[in-house]
């Protein structure tokens, strides 16, 4: 059985294959705005690598947020294209769970990413015997708050490395989260737990904003 998974909730447009004998390969880009522009170019040059063709993937699975929302609607949308064209299951795997999988080293992980207007989605996770457990769900807090609940067995994975060193005193465990952020988890956590995974009328599926998107636009004034 193989998935094919689908990470773009950041600035890194990550693709991967995983299977049910932890087989797994992965093709990323770090840069931002171009989701659009490479995801089924980095779809293609992977399924080439590894010989697969997409008729046979078991199905695909994306990263479903929180994150940012053009990333997230580009990379759900792309995956809904594919499994309606190759009649193949959509598995929608949380982002954060996705990153704090690949952080086993520490007792707790905290994913903290930024939403903009110096809010940050928040996920708190333990780590015990090889699995990975929510501490606290997902939610929308301040650093301050991040900072709070942090101790020297935790990891602070983010993309605001330089905010949370200051606010901190560099006295924590701080990594980019972009290390994290992989196609190959996202299909790897698929195959393990597809069994929990909603896979029915995922046409309505929408990805995990937790907060409204805001229009801002610029207003000329005439002289």
């Amino acid at each position: 059985m193989t998935f094919l998974g689908i990470e773009t909730s950041t600035a890194v447009c990550s693709v991967g294959l995983a299977n049910e004998l932890n087989v797994q390969a992965e093709k990323s880009i770090i840069e931002t705005h171009i989701h659009s522009e490479k995801l089924l170019t980095l779809i293609q040059e992977l399924c080439d690598e590894q010989k697969i063709k997409l008729s046979q993937l078991d199905g695909i699975a994306v990263s479903i947020g929180p994150g940012s929302f053009t990333g997230l609607r580009i990379g759900l949308s792309t995956v809904k294209g594919l499994c309606y064209a190759l009649e193949k299951p959509l598995i929608a795997v949380p982002t954060f769970l996705a990153i704090a999988t690949r952080h086993p080293e520490c007792r707790r992980s905290i994913v903290c990413i930024d939403a903009k207007q110096r809010e940050y989605y928040i996920g708190v996770y333990e780590h015990r015997n090889g699995t990975v457990g929510e501490e606290l769900a997902v939610h929308i807090g301040s650093l301050s708050s991040v900072l709070a609940g942090a101790s020297r067995h935790t990891a602070i994975v983010t993309d605001s490395i330089g905010e949370v060193n200051a606010e901190s005193g560099s006295s924590l465990l701080v990594e980019d989260v972009r290390s994290y952020c992989r196609g190959d988890v996202i299909a790897s956590l698929a195959v393990r737990m597809r069994n929990l995974w909603n896979m029915n009328h995922w046409e309505q599926l929408e990805p995990m904003y937790l907060k409204d998107f805001v229009v801002r636009t610029q207003v000329k004034l005439e002289k």
